[in-house]
């Protein structure tokens, strides 16, 4: 027995636990063979879903890529797109096998990130639009929802057509899940490419975003804000602006909800009753939310 051959023993009783003894006259070549595909099977190395796992974090170089693609038949030619599924809790094998129900054979491949992440990767016809993608993450959020009660909230991106920017666009569903969850948390789909303002703060650097509320808000800290008041700002800014429209919401007396914003005035200096104003909080406020949560860039 060579010193590879032995190697190559210690290895696997290392990943498994198993003692393993061989015969002296194998031939050396073929035995090494032999072990080191025991080994890879064993760490999950044969399976295109630890190599699509390695492909999105970005751990393959483009020749592994490759090689890899060929091995496991994906067709580079084709269009694809990423879906993040996240769960509040880790996830159940049940539940792979029901969002499995809904695969096409051969072209969609779930890969396990962690305990609350799973990936779907879908090999797509060409021509896909925003909608359609979004209607994919909606009905896996209806069915995990109605028949599982389980919750879950779906990231996507738009379609590629070079599987090697498969890592770009988990990285792209990656923010969009963080972003999607700081500014739109009553929303259960997020698209990379649908996430408005948030996705323009998300980017800022925390100096710039400091320095936003340090010019508008006079040093008002907007989290000393109460419940009720900032309530009574969020239904003002769904009711359009309108007063009429806002203290019929609130179940409260126009002239209550007028009483309400004068006292915002004199805390924040703002003025919401003006679009311009307005403005400024609702910018303010997200701003606000998105330092308190430790994401904004440096």
């Amino acid at each position: 027995m060579n010193d590879r051959t032995r190697k190559l023993l210690d290895e696997l009783n290392q990943e498994t636990g198993v003692s393993f003894s061989v015969d002296d006259s194998e031939d050396n070549a073929g035995l090494a063979k032999v072990l080191t595909k025991l080994i890879r099977t064993y760490r999950g190395e044969s399976d295109p879903g630890f190599f699509l796992k390695k492909l999105l974090l970005g751990e393959l170089s483009r020749e592994e890529i490759e090689e890899k693609s060929v091995v496991y038949h994906f067709d580079k030619e084709a269009t694809w797109c990423v879906f993040l599924m996240s769960f509040k809790a880790p996830y159940e094998p049940y539940m792979l096998r029901m969002i499995s129900s809904l695969y096409i054979p051969g072209a969609d491949h779930t890969v396990e990130m962690d305990p609350t992440h799973l990936v779907l990767v879908r090999e797509l016809k060409k021509g896909k639009t925003r909608e359609s993608l979004r209607k994919m993450a909606e009905t896996l959020v209806d069915m995990l929802g109605s028949e599982a009660m389980i919750s879950v909230k779906i990231s996507y991106d738009q379609t590629i057509e070079d599987f090697t920017r498969l890592p770009e666009s988990y990285r792209n569903v990656c923010r969009a899940d963080a972003i999607g969850r700081l500014f739109l948390e009553d929303r259960s789909v997020y698209g990379y490419h649908e996430l408005g303002t948030g996705k323009l703060i998300y980017s800022l650097p925390r100096e710039v975003c400091q320095e936003f509320l340090d010019d508008h808000l006079g040093g008002f800290d907007l989290r000393d804000l109460d419940p009720e008041t900032r309530n009574t700002i969020r239904v003002f800014f769904d009711s359009g602006l309108s007063l009429a429209e806002t203290a019929r919401a609130l179940y409260i007396h126009r002239n209550t909800l007028g009483y309400r914003i004068e006292k915002i005035e004199k805390q924040t200096g703002l003025d919401i009753r003006r679009f311009e104003d307005a403005m400024v909080m609702k910018l303010a406020l997200m701003i606000s939310d998105f330092l308190g949560d430790g994401l904004a860039s440096t």
